[in-house]
């Protein structure tokens, strides 16, 4: 009885922080975003460190990850600072799905596939190979993720690698899609949930059970192995964990953002061992498969519309000229315009698109790398190139250091542990901190914001 009023309790409490979180964003937004938007989310439970919400389609979803989630995740952790991210639940997928699932437990009671489960990663039932748009840039990478399908252990490892937004978790979600059709234990998990639960294991004198659950899969998925980066203990027990299932004929596929030779601070006996398989890559898909996979969102996203507007051939065209680095980029353009058709309930002109578009399109493909970046600041605030890469952390320092990583996230296609890495070898986290604190100051002074936008001019123009 008690446990149950501490659970009630706890829901309520959580429910309350939700409910005030939701006034703090009618006045941060106003009321017609509000209306529109926010005041669709509605709270379901904490889920260890994840505040877990829902909204009724997948479109509403789309929209609020590209355009509010972030501020959503800050707001509430200023309540719950234990809360780190976001799952998103769709409503009427949850209803029409099916409770049968092949997904290897965790807890032996809670199913991975479940959202409630024991921290590992959910495999997204919408990713699969049918709608996975093949072209240069990645028939390689597809070709060998279906054989491996067919035929385990013909490429062990597999590992997938390539920029930010090109594919890579799609590819793998396909696969583990597919493959839970015939084998009762495959995990999907990220390699960030691998270190965290891990860790978690240690602290609650689990670690026998971590290892076989682990140690016991038939296909071991995991997504971003370069963030294991530096952090030696995991990087140890992902090494035996690997060993393990490749000794006992297990199928494990890999994704990261660059090839394993080229993976920092990381053991040199794992990138031998990540080697050792197939090393495919994901390039930037040309301008012909960019149209093509926008016409396949075209077609899936308004054969579920209630208004059926088209979007007009030029406007495809013109996103898929001018985003060109980043398919997940693209797709969020694609979702502005989409849900502008939506409001307004008519087709809209290139004109109109670019104007719509604007913010994004300030951001696109340029010739501008970290080092300009960097070297353009420490000129503009008249520091030492050695003082400014240091771990000195006064405010001279530390604040030129955070512009410039702010930059180097809006004006190249790096990933955040790429930039940290630029930055005197610097965690991902650092990367991200830096980038709240710019935003925030921009919002809070107006002579910080100028000089943010001075120095975005003078990088604009050399470029």
């Amino acid at each position: 009885m008690v446990n149950q009023i501490s659970l009630k309790d706890n829901l309520s409490n959580d429910k309350a922080r939700w409910d005030l979180l939701q006034q703090s964003l009618s006045g941060f937004y106003g009321k017609d975003v509000y209306t529109s938007w926010l005041q669709n989310i509605n709270f379901t439970k904490i889920n260890y460190n994840t505040l877990v919400l829902n909204v009724k389609t997948r479109f509403i979803r789309d929209w609020i990850v590209a355009h509010y989630a972030d501020k959503i995740l800050d707001l509430y952790k200023k309540q719950d600072a234990n809360i780190t991210r976001i799952e998103f639940q769709i409503l009427e997928r949850a209803e029409a799905k099916s409770n049968k699932s092949n997904v290897v437990d965790f807890e032996k009671k809670d199913l991975i596939q479940d959202s409630g489960s024991y921290g590992l990663s959910k495999i997204n039932e919408i990713l699969v190979f049918d709608n996975f748009v093949v072209g240069k840039s990645n028939e390689l990478a597809f070709t060998a993720a279906n054989r491996i399908i067919d035929n385990l252990n013909k490429y062990n490892p597999l590992y997938i690698y390539g920029g930010v937004g090109l594919g890579k978790t799609h590819l793998l979600n396909a696969i583990g899609n597919k493959l839970l059709k015939k084998i009762d234990k495959v995990i999907y998990v990220s390699a960030e949930r691998f270190m965290y639960q891990f860790v978690r294991s240690i602290k609650n004198n689990d670690v026998v059970k971590f290892k076989d659950i682990f140690r016991s899969a038939k296909v071991l998925i995991i997504d971003d192995i370069q963030f294991v980066s530096g952090k030696d203990v995991t990087q140890e027990e992902f090494f035996h964990t690997f060993n393990a299932l490749i000794e006992s004929g297990s199928q494990i596929v890999i994704s990261c953002d660059r090839p394993p030779n080229e993976l920092d601070r990381i053991q040199d006996r794992i990138k031998s061992r990540l080697s050792g398989g197939l090393v495919v890559d994901i390039q930037s898909p040309d301008f012909e498969q960019r149209v093509k996979i926008l016409k396949q969102r075209c077609l899936k996203e308004f054969h579920a519309s209630e208004r059926n507007i088209a979007i007009d051939d030029e406007v495809i065209n013109f996103i898929a000229n001018e985003l060109k680095l980043s398919v997940r980029e693209m797709i969020g353009a694609f979702n502005r315009i989409a849900a502008y058709l939506n409001i307004n309930n008519r087709k809209i002109s290139v004109a109109e698109a670019k104007s719509i578009l604007r913010d994004s399109l300030n951001k696109i493909e340029t010739n501008i790398t970290i080092e300009d970046i960097q070297k353009t600041v420490v000129s503009y605030y008249n520091i030492s190139m050695h003082d400014f890469m240091s771990s000195r952390r006064s405010r001279s320092v530390a604040r030129p250091r955070q512009i410039a990583m702010y930059l180097s996230k809006k004006m190249t296609t790096k990933s955040l542990p790429d930039i940290g890495r630029r930055f005197s070898g610097r965690d991902h986290t650092t990367v991200i901190h830096a980038i709240k604190k710019v935003e925030m100051l921009m919002i809070q002074d107006k002579n910080f914001e100028n000089e943010v936008k001075d120095l975005n001019q003078k990088l604009t123009k050399t470029a």
